[in-house]
């Protein structure tokens, strides 16, 4: 095809009806939400001529401050075309499917609305070629056709929200900012990156599941306790599912307080999947973890070697992806504790930035008496506090025993 046949090209308009359905949802969900899409779009944004059709029902229901709902939307639109095509009250219903309390609509929004210019835009730019192309074209008439373009798009791009804001000294101190309470006080705080690291067979992994359970129980471990039950995800990245069963029935037949809420605590383990465990380290590793970390207040990575499997674990730059991860997840009110394995020298293996932007960093060590027939006692060292008075950070020791019934008992041999 030449270039003076060529007037169009026969790929379809940019939009997502995908985003477009999600933000309608999450208005339906909950209506607070619409003057932040409001905000962002307007019903010329939307692609699909329904959406524009529901988009328009919201919009008038909440001028006239009447309730946002499926009943109050459907009535709105229940003689509308357009919207009975596409499904009528039954597709309205189903807008709401797979949205989450804390979705970034207005990040959707904007994506919609970018959607929307670049549709603009092509439009214009087809009608300029069409021009360019006519017997006769001028030139002057066209320039003064992309000068008209430049000044509407440079104030579209000038009004665009900025990827990243300020904020004043001043805005700081007068934000109304919660302090950061506790999960499992004083070593996990709310919003908190923590790391517990040994050399393997030290008992890491028993650590940390009574951690979580605590945490899960609202009961106490160790030297450390949790105000409140909380919910917590445990991902296990390499137990044999028998293994983690037995571990997890002798932590909670072990614990003195009541065990967690049947739905508090929630494992996800290898042997009991279809497919392979998520690498947290990719992008969709961490999308495949989504809907399960929206739920949890503590997340438990166990461990980061077996669930971060892509680059090299000394390289600093492939840990980025999992310590973006981490912030976002920190941003969303989550606390994470990490569990990594030492190295030959008994700290804890590759980079160091991982330990950057930790709260608390918590090292298990055999004492310098220790004999493998002992099984599982060890030192717990903190090598990083940002929220521990220096008596709360001295060193103790743990010893696993087992009592009656096969119940585990963590001892503390208190110096």
């Amino acid at each position: 095809m030449t270039r003076s046949t060529y007037f169009a090209s026969d790929r379809p308009l940019p939009h997502n009806a995908d985003l477009e359905r999600a933000i309608l949802g999450a208005a339906l969900l909950n209506g607070e939400v619409l003057p932040l899409i409001d905000r962002a779009v307007s019903i010329s944004d939307f692609f699909v001529l329904a959406h524009r059709r529901i988009f328009g029902a919201l919009q008038k229901l909440a001028a006239a401050g009447s309730p946002i709902n499926l009943p109050s939307v459907c009535d709105a639109l229940r003689n509308d075309q357009d919207v009975a095509d596409a499904g009528g009250a039954g597709y309205i219903s189903r807008l709401s499917d797979g949205i989450y309390g804390k979705a970034p609509v207005a990040d959707w929004a904007q994506k919609v609305r970018e959607s929307s210019v670049l549709r603009q835009l092509a439009t214009e730019g087809e009608l300029l070629m069409r021009s360019a192309l006519a017997p006769g074209a001028s030139v002057r008439e066209l320039m003064a056709s992309i000068s008209s373009l430049s000044q509407t798009y440079g104030l579209y791009c000038a009004s665009a929200k900025p990827l990243l804001s300020t904020i004043s000294a001043q805005e700081l101190l007068a934000r109304d900012i919660k302090p950061r309470g506790m999960l499992l006080d004083p070593v996990v705080p709310e919003q908190g990156l923590v790391m517990l690291y040994a050399y393997r067979g030290i008992g890491k992994t028993f650590v940390a599941l009574g951690m979580a359970a605590a945490v899960a129980a609202g009961g106490q471990f160790l030297r450390w306790n949790a105000g409140k039950p909380r919910r917590v995800l445990y991902i296990d990245g390499e137990l044999p599912a028998s293994t983690l069963k037995e571990r997890v029935r002798l932590i909670l037949a072990g614990m003195e307080s009541p065990e967690p809420a049947p739905d508090a605590l929630q494992f996800l383990t290898p042997d009991l999947q279809e497919r392979a465990m998520p690498d947290l380290a990719t992008a969709e590793g961490q999308r495949l973890l989504e809907p399960l970390v929206e739920q949890a207040e503590l997340i438990v990575v166990d461990n980061l070697s077996a669930l971060c499997r892509s680059g090299s674990e000394n390289d600093g730059e492939d840990w980025a992806p999992v310590q973006e991860w981490n912030l976002s997840l920190r941003r969303r009110g989550k606390s994470v504790l990490q569990v990594h394995h030492a190295g030959k020298n008994k700290s804890q293996r590759g980079t160091s930035k991982r330990e950057d932007l930790l709260d608390t960093v918590i090292s298990l060590r055999h004492p310098s008496d220790y004999k493998p027939s002992q099984g599982l006692r060890c030192e717990v060292h903190f090598e990083k506090t940002r929220s521990m008075l220096s008596q709360a950070a001295r060193p103790f020791e743990v010893t696993l025993e087992t009592g009656e019934e096969s119940r585990a008992i963590l001892d503390l041999q208190r110096p």
